[in-house]
């Protein structure tokens, strides 16, 4: 399975500005909190959001976590999906999505190994930790 898949990681910031949810569901206080406050693109921070040991352990983490979905597989999917997600102030991922569907097995792999992902070393601005936009690009590709 992971032999007929090479993973190539990169990781891109986001275009400005926050996401507004458009969930019909009523939100509880903390969440309208948190779409109060700024979330910020990788060129608007003094120190990006990084990945706990860099880039490097990043690509590590990915290859060894994420799976080769059999349905994908068996559909002949490929391509390079891009998952967007929101660095919070703790380090924590929220916001998690796929923007452009490449396959419904690979969006819900690729969104599967983010929410798996150790909290990240947040952004910071005026030395104060921030919210980031951040994206990773997985391209899936079978032999």
């Amino acid at each position: 399975m992971k032999k007929n898949l090479i993973i190539a990681i990169a990781a891109a910031a986001l275009t400005a500005g926050t996401t507004p949810c458009s969930a019909q569901t009523t939100k509880t206080s903390q969440e309208q909190l948190l779409q109060q406050v700024p979330v910020y693109d990788q060129n608007q921070v003094e120190q990006p959001a990084t990945f706990p040991g860099g880039m490097e352990k990043q690509m590590k983490f990915m290859m060894q976590n994420l799976k080769n979905p059999k349905a994908a597989e068996k559909d002949g999917a490929s391509g390079t999906m891009r998952v967007h997600f929101i660095i919070e102030t703790d380090g924590s991922l929220t916001n998690i999505k796929v923007p452009e569907s490449i396959h419904p097995a690979l969006d819900a792999e690729g969104i599967r190994i983010v929410k798996a992902m150790p909290k990240w070393t947040p952004a910071k601005v005026n030395g104060k930790a921030v919210r980031q936009n951040a994206m990773i690009a997985i391209p899936f590709r079978l032999k």
